[in-house]
This record gives C-alpha cells, sequence and structure tokens, in this order.
C-alpha cells in the first residue's frame, strides 16, 4: 500500500512540475517580444513534450514587413517607423544597374557620417551593420529579402557602391 502512495505522489509531483514548467514558459513569453526565431538564445528547452509546444509558438514569431524599392539614386520604405523585432525587408531593384541594401544601426546621433573616400565607412564606431543583401542578388529586376532582428534606436539603410551613397542612396529607420 505504502508503495502504491509514494507513487501517487511522484506521479502528481511530476505533473504539477509539468504545468508550471508550461506556465513560467508562457509568462516568459508574453513579457518578452523580442523572443523571436532569430535569437534563438532567448528561447528556453527542456526534455517535457508539453514545453515543446510553446517553444514552436516563441519561435514562430511574425515578422514587420518593409516593402523596399531600390533605383538610381533613391532607397524607399513603405513605412520609416517599425517596432523592435524581427524585421523583414523585401526588397525590389526597379532600376537599370545592380545595387546593395545594407542596414546599418545608427548610434552616432546627428554628428556627421563618416566617409572613407567616396563611400560611407561602414566600420566606423557609432555604426553597426545589422544585415545586407549584396550587389549579386539585387540586380536590375530583382527582388530579394533580408530578415533582421532590431532593436530600438536609429538605423541607416544605404546603398554604399562607389558614389551611390554621395548620390543620395540612403534612408533613415526608426524603430521603437
Amino acid at each position: 500500500m505504502r508503495v502504491k502512495s509514494l507513487a501517487k505522489t511522484l506521479m502528481i509531483c511530476a505533473v504539477l512540475s509539468t504545468l508550471a514548467a508550461c506556465a513560467s514558459n508562457k509568462t516568459a513569453e508574453q513579457s518578452s517580444p523580442n523572443n523571436t526565431a532569430s535569437s534563438p538564445t532567448t528561447a528556453s528547452t527542456t526534455s517535457s513534450s508539453s514545453d515543446s509546444s510553446s517553444l514552436k509558438s516563441s519561435q514562430s514569431a511574425k515578422s514587420t514587413k518593409v516593402d523596399a524599392t531600390v533605383k538610381e539614386m533613391a532607397i524607399q520604405l513603405s513605412s520609416t517607423t517599425v517596432p523592435a523585432g524581427s524585421v523583414e525587408f523585401v526588397v525590389k531593384n526597379t532600376g537599370k544597374e545592380p545595387h546593395e541594401f545594407v542596414v546599418l544601426k545608427n548610434d552616432l546621433n546627428g554628428k556627421k557620417l563618416p566617409m572613407k573616400g567616396d563611400k560611407l565607412d561602414e566600420d566606423a564606431k557609432g555604426l553597426k551593420n545589422v544585415g545586407e543583401i549584396e550587389t549579386d542578388k539585387l540586380k536590375s529586376g530583382a527582388t530579394e529579402t533580408l530578415k533582421v532582428n532590431l532593436t530600438p534606436g536609429q538605423y541607416l539603410i544605404v546603398c554604399n557602391i562607389k558614389d551611390h551613397f554621395k548620390e543620395g542612396m540612403k534612408t533613415e529607420l526608426t524603430v521603437k
């Protein structure tokens, strides 16, 4: 009789532990809007099979979609303000030349942008490259997608091919 009672107690403890883990995982998901597939280090994993469904739901968080058009000496975005988290840029080159699409976190706060010859110095202190589409993928008529995880702040989006930045191929993005 004592063995059955011990077995029941252990079974109840196991069920309660699993429920507690699910509840704490769900609370963490609700309080952390940036828990996306592009930042897997924030997702927790356990051996409980009931946790795997909540892990999948946290990794399938929706991205904010921004349509972008690049053409000779212009970059246009469908939105210049987006919420922090996963952002998916769908970039179409409607120009005649190949272009690139570089997303830079800009912590320079209104200071003059650093140049290296006739290009923006992407490696300068205060600028951080968070993603890009290279010219070989963004030829005339091409459409490419770039998915990045953005934190709040100011961003600069540029085409940094020789003279393109200087000729106006840049725009700003605010992430709140």
